[in-house]
């Protein structure tokens, strides 16, 4: 026929590109920031406190430790009359609170640790370099399933920090 065309209009081919658009804003949305993602997250981010406050306690010649809890864990230094207390750095970087539905188990020197409200901490970290061996793990708190995921940062008496999921 001569007066029929053929192909797409420009509306026709705008609305298919906004619904593509659509589709994988969804994609992308539901790949990132899984469970695992906040897991990784935490973990990385105690190690990287131990690790700034090793260099703490290296350069200021100060004993630190870190008291943990279920819930989270709080960075304490030992004063010159030998009562653990808070450092007199920045307030944000002694404490952390774990989001609720997180928890941690901790094991020093391969053994549970107990994680009730202390006068001491129960990982050392200090000013020669030396730590407290130790092993963190951050888990969900009502996750039981044997493939839950798991992530750990443990330390060794060097100092030494490593970080990674636990595989089962």
């Amino acid at each position: 026929m001569p007066g029929s065309r053929r192909g797409f209009t420009l509306i026709e081919i705008m609305v298919v590109m906004v619904l593509i658009g659509i589709l994988a804003s969804f994609a992308v949305l539901s790949i990132g920031g899984g469970p695992r993602d906040r897991l990784l997250e935490e973990g990385q981010r105690l190690a990287a406190l131990m690790a700034l406050q090793q260099q703490e306690a290296i350069l200021s010649g100060e004993i630190r430790g870190i008291q943990f809890s279920r819930q989270g864990y709080a960075i304490l230094t030992l004063s010159e009359k030998g009562h653990w207390e808070p450092p007199e750095a920045t307030e944000t970087l002694i404490h952390r609170q774990l989001p609720e539905d997180l928890t941690l188990g901790l094991w020093v020197d391969n053994r549970p640790a107990p994680l009730e409200k202390t006068d001491f901490p129960q990982v050392l970290l200090l000013n020669s370099g030396e730590a407290t061996e130790f092993v963190a793990v951050f888990r969900f708190v009502d996750d039981p399933a044997l493939d839950a995921p798991l992530y750990r940062v443990a330390g060794d008496a060097m100092g030494r920090l490593t970080v990674g999921e636990v595989t089962r």
